[in-house]
Parts: structure tokens; sequence; C-alpha cells
């Protein structure tokens, strides 16, 4: 879907059926959709600057699937902040590719999950069952969206606070559990090495 940007006039492209949100790469204006409709937000800020060779437009393959990473929002956290970036799949499918101290995850969000265990109910070690695959809890955080670009599939703007539970399981499965101040999400999928997912279109940075 391509759109107007209700601030400055440029073009401003949804390429996932499931992007609610984009920022003007022109205006940094924030725009979510409802349907044809687009609603301006206000401005973000520039993106905070990293040492990450991913960038929008970057390419990759995961389990023989093309994708394209189409969006991008920094999380803080009190050690620190990683890059949760928004994956499309030349399916039309999409998920995030997390990238974390050297760390690299793929997940999808299982979407109209609606058996979240009470926040105060997890603590590390706690078990949970989850599509007959046994989760243990194995970091407990308090997160804010420290920055967004490009197109996301819920509203990420900055100062967006929620509780993330990342879990493992004990085949490299991976699950998180995002409680967020209105809504929360799950998370799955597992760790992968960075070569495996044949990235192309990366930024150019000194020492690469």
């Amino acid at each position: 879907m391509r759109a107007t940007c209700p601030s400055c006039g440029a073009d401003v492209e949804f390429k996932s059926r499931f992007a609610y949100m984009a920022v003007c790469s022109y205006c940094k204006s924030i725009i979510v959709r409802h349907d044809q409709n687009l609603k301006n937000l206000g401005i973000t800020s520039d993106m905070p600057e990293d040492l990450s060779p991913l960038q929008i437009g970057s390419l990759g393959i995961y389990k023989k699937e093309n994708f394209e990473i189409v969006g991008r929002q920094k999380i803080l956290y009190p050690n620190g902040t990683w890059n949760e970036w928004y994956i499309l799949f030349k399916n039309g499918n999409d998920g995030w590719l997390a990238e974390a101290q050297g760390d690299y995850m793929v997940s999808f969000e299982k979407r109209n999950f609606n058996q979240f265990p009470k926040l105060s109910s997890l603590t590390i070690g706690t078990s949970i069952n989850i599509d007959q695959i046994l989760f243990l809890v194995d970091d407990i955080k308090q997160i804010v969206c420290n920055g967004s670009e490009g197109e996301l599939p819920f509203q990420a703007e900055i100062g967006r606070k929620s509780t993330s539970i990342d879990l493992v399981s004990s085949n490299n499965d991976f699950a998180n559990f995002d409680y967020g101040e209105n809504e929360s999400h799950l998370f799955l999928g597992s760790y992968v090495e960075f070569e495996s997912l044949q990235l192309g279109n990366l930024r150019q940075l000194e020492g690469w």
C-alpha cells in the first residue's frame, strides 16, 4: 500500500499487510493507519546511532524463505540497548530479527494468543507450556522503545514501556512475552547464526 504522508506529502509505503505504523523517511512523522485512513501522531527524533551492520532494505534468508528488513525499533533496558528488526518475507509473512550483543534470534508473533499468564506469577525458572513445548523463564526486564523507523505492526513510539519476559527450551527454541500498558504480545522463534541468514545489502562499516 502506498500512501501520502499527511504532514509533508511524501510517499509512504506499507509493504506488510500487518503494518500498522510507519515513520516517514522525509519528515520523521509517525503515521498510523486504519484501513485506508492515515493519522499523524507527531514527529519522532532521529534513530540513535549504533554499529549494527543491518539496515532497512537489508535482505536475508531464513529456512529457505527470502526476507527484507522493513522496520526497526531500538529497545532500551537497564544494561543497554538492542535492535528489533521487523522483517517481511517474500511469501507475505512477517517476523522479527532481534540483534542483541552479538546474538541473533528470528521470531514470529503468535497472533490472537489470549492465554497470557499473570505477570505477577512469573519469576526466573517458572515453567510454561506453549504449543506443547516446555519453556523456562530465563530473564525478566523493564524495557522502553528508544526509537523507531520504517514500518511496524503495532504502535511503537518513543517512550513505549513494557515488561519483557524471555523464555528458553531445551532444544534452543525461544519465546518472549511482551506485557505492554495497553496490549501484550507473544513471540516464538529460535536463535540463529549470523552467517546462516545469508544477509545482503548491509551497512558499510569500517572493519567489515
